[in-house]
């Protein structure tokens, strides 16, 4: 899992078309708990994957499972098992770290997903939220089916079956407690047809008996006409829960600390979007958000928040250049804490960065151009995707082959037999990221400049 404790808020990004209909774009970190070499990036167009600590980087290409995922999660070990979320293909998972993608069965089977989420306490416990395809409006049944078999097959029984018209748009266990389980649905005051963020009717549904039985609290007059969505459940108290609730011109961080008895509303983005949330294992929390330019140009500008006093109030983070966060997530090997953030390639220039210091200060990590090759076992199958990723400009041509060229092993573009790359696989912290940057800096294609504006 990302430890409850950091999440990307972006899906597929409209603009230019690419092998998904979407921008190129960044979306989670991937880190499992038990491998502190691994680190993933999920994007628009497939995975990017280090098994060295980030000294290099291998590109996965979406499969038929994978379709237009956006959202992508690693669940607890020691299984690591990876899973996409798919508005076309449904829910699917993967045990060779993306070599090969498996569709959930069972009651899943021809549902559209909403949401899922893997129990932190429990590889095989998977809850899933969702409803047949094409129901709209009155006729939408959404449900809560479980796993347990680790999201391969669902059991055709749901724990809860939302009133029609009503969609489930978040579902989280507790790390805590994992008997509780916290649902956000979502219904049009009228008949339940599309959703409104101006006019919707929130609900926040609890169970703190597995399932068993549910409690419904109307959000609406807490947190305003919203779709509010799960941001995460505290990993240490069960009945703290950060929510995202989304209005019509501006975005607000909801907290309840009682289970939903009672809400604070500690911060608002006005005019914009929250896109990534982390709560760090110090208590730190940390939002980031895009905010829309002035004018009206479509553009968006990046925005942080920091709170050190558990979400009372938060206070903005800024840093110089400000990146445009689209995701956050923390590892701690040995008392050290990492976090890694996700930003927006060509903007930012670079896609995932790195800070020892709960972001204070960061680290650019890895750009598109960094890959070094198709992984391995997908060489074949993601080839012709990847010719169609260079002519959109997002690599050179000669990454699409390093891997067939030098007998299957990945290596630098161009053949430069620069093998420097292990350095630094295991460190964690920044010394592994230092070393990361000196193999990276022996390759014979030279990097793009990494800033604000790059191309």
């Amino acid at each position: 899992m990302l430890g409850l404790a950091g999440v990307s808020l972006l899906g597929p990004l409209a603009g230019v078309a690419r092998a998904n209909n979407a921008i190129p774009g960044s979306l989670f970190v991937l880190l499992p708990e038990d491998n502190a070499a691994k680190v993933g990036l999920a994007t628009t167009f497939g995975l990017i994957l280090s098994d060295d600590g980030g000294a290099t980087w291998d590109w996965t290409c979406e499969s038929p499972a994978t379709t237009s995922a956006n959202v992508y999660v690693v669940g607890p070990p020691p299984a690591d098992r990876l899973y996409a979320q798919s508005p076309v293909a449904g829910l699917s998972f993967s045990d060779d770290e993306s070599c090969s993608w498996q569709s959930a069965g069972g009651a899943l089977a021809g549902l559209v997903v909403s949401d899922f989420f893997p129990d932190a306490n429990d590889p095989l416990h998977v809850l899933a939220a969702a409803a047949p395809a094409g129901a709209a409006g009155s006729a939408a049944v959404a449900s809560v089916y479980v796993s347990t078999d680790g999201g391969a097959t669902f059991g055709a029984t749901p724990i809860y079956t939302a009133p029609a018209g009503v969609a489930i748009v978040g579902i989280e266990i507790a790390r805590g407690d994992p008997r509780v389980i916290y649902l956000t649905t979502y219904a049009s005051p009228s008949n339940g047809a599309d959703a409104s963020p101006s006019n919707g009717d929130p609900v926040l549904v609890r169970s703190g008996d597995g399932g068993q039985s549910w409690t419904s609290i109307d959000l609406a007059a807490p947190l305003g006409p919203s779709v509010v969505r799960i941001l995460a459940v505290d990993p240490a108290n069960p009945d703290l829960v950060y929510l995202r609730a989304i209005g019509a011109t501006s975005e607000t961080v909801g907290v309840t600390r009682d289970g939903g008895a009672s809400f604070a509303t500690p911060l608002t983005v006005a005019n914009g979007a929250i896109s990534a949330f982390a709560r760090l294992a110090s208590g730190t929390v940390l939002v980031g958000a895009l905010v829309n330019l002035p004018g009206g140009g479509g553009g968006t500008m990046g925005a942080g928040y920091r709170s050190t006093d558990g979400a009372m109030t938060f206070q903005p983070w800024a840093l110089s250049p400000q990146p445009h966060l689209v995701g956050l997530a923390e590892r701690v090997v040995g008392g050290q804490s990492t976090l890694y953030l996700s930003g927006k390639n060509y903007t930012d220039g670079w896609a995932l960065a790195a800070s020892t210091d709960e972001g204070m200060t960061v680290t650019p990590v890895m750009s598109y151009d960094d890959v070094w090759g198709i992984k391995p076992c997908v060489q074949q199958t993601c080839f012709d995707n990847c010719n169609f990723q260079e002519t959109q400009g997002i690599w050179p041509p000669q990454i699409c082959t390093a891997g067939a060229t030098d007998g299957g092993t990945p290596g630098p573009p161009g053949g430069s037999g620069c093998h420097c790359a292990a350095a630094g696989g295991g460190y964690p912290g920044l010394v592994g990221l230092l070393l990361a940057g000196a193999a990276l800096a022996c390759r014979r294609r030279p990097a793009r400049p990494r800033g604000v504006g790059s191309p």
